[in-house]
């Protein structure tokens, strides 16, 4: 299977449930495991949540299944936390709980001219193999 893109939306705060059914939604189709589909749900909507707190308006979520992996990217602007507000934990709590999928998968946040981008990973399951199908014998 051929990297491809499986959702682009743009969201805002109210918009940050979605964004996060969505993200869950994909995990399922890509067969992920019920703990991997939560991390990586919960990983997203922090980075999401972040991107919304810091007024970075609008910012956009894009989902590629892959040959091997599943990539969520968070795109946004760069705006900078409303004064007197503190930091957001959520880049941090992102990569402590992808770090908890196991060790392919993966957070990468690189600053772009136009702000930032946060890239996470989680490995599909290999292939399902199931035994072959045997007819009984003949009576």
């Amino acid at each position: 299977m051929s990297e491809g893109l499986r959702l682009r939306m743009e969201f805002r705060g109210p918009e940050l449930p979605l964004v996060r059914a969505l993200v869950e939604e994909a995990s399922l189709r890509a067969r992920l495991s019920a703990s991997a589909r939560g991390a990586f749900g919960q990983a997203a909507s922090e980075i999401a949540t972040d991107a919304a707190a810091r007024g970075a308006d609008p910012g956009v979520v894009e989902l590629r299944l892959g040959d091997s992996e599943l990539r969520c990217e968070v795109t946004y602007g760069a705006a900078v936390p409303p004064r007197g507000r503190p930091d957001g934990h959520g880049p941090r709590l992102a990569e402590s709980l992808i770090a908890g999928i196991g060790a392919p998968a993966r957070i990468d946040v690189r600053d772009t001219p136009c702000g930032t981008s946060v890239t996470l990973s989680a490995p599909l399951p290999g292939p399902v193999r199931t035994p072959p199908v045997t007819a009984p014998p003949a009576r």
